[in-house]
């Protein structure tokens, strides 16, 4: 009962975190829309930092999972369209990188947060390097020529409120030219 609390504590902040922002969201929204006391999300997560920290962790494991998944699914032979498709889906899985986009513009410096941020934007470049690596090659000499802007494009359309289709047809548009 105590991690399905915990997990469902975790998806309402996330939530609130991506429509209203860190700030916007207080501790007392996030228990609201549980339906449950504050007291007991207290409990839970003694601090607002606690709990922000904690989704950060959630949020950024999830997207990592989900790259690790799509270098998996990268063939050389394969089409560089639907790989680029499947790299802007593990980002954007349900509102993965909005969530991330709101706790990033909520970084003070020397903090957990900025820790567990600038940690994911490095493995997720690594990642993401991996699978280019994958793409036929002009695809991915391409892709690895950019790379410094793939992260930076990718959230400044969720920062935008993009269209998952759109990012996609964007994304591609970039990297294939």
């Amino acid at each position: 009962m105590k991690d399905q609390t915990f997990e469902a504590i975790l998806q309402a902040a996330s939530e609130l975190f991506a429509e209203r922002g860190v700030y916007g969201a207080s501790l007392g929204d996030i228990a609201k829309r549980l339906d449950m006391s504050k007291g007991t999300l207290y409990y839970y997560f003694p601090t607002k930092d606690e709990l922000v920290n904690a989704a950060a962790e959630r949020c950024v494991k999830g997207i990592s999972g989900r790259l690790m998944a799509w270098v998996d699914t990268v063939r050389e032979a394969g089409d560089p369209e639907e790989a680029l498709n499947g790299l802007c889906d593990a980002f954007t899985a349900g509102n993965a990188l909005r969530v991330f986009m709101a706790l990033n513009n909520a970084v003070e410096p020397d903090t957990a947060l900025e820790q567990t941020i600038d940690r994911a934007m490095g493995e997720w470049n690594v990642i993401i390097e991996v699978g280019a690596l994958r793409l036929p090659a002009e695809a991915a000499a391409r892709m690895k020529r950019m790379l410094s802007a793939v992260l930076p494009f990718l959230c400044g359309l969720a920062g935008l409120n993009a269209d998952v289709d759109y990012m996609k047809e964007a994304f591609a548009a970039l990297i294939l030219g």
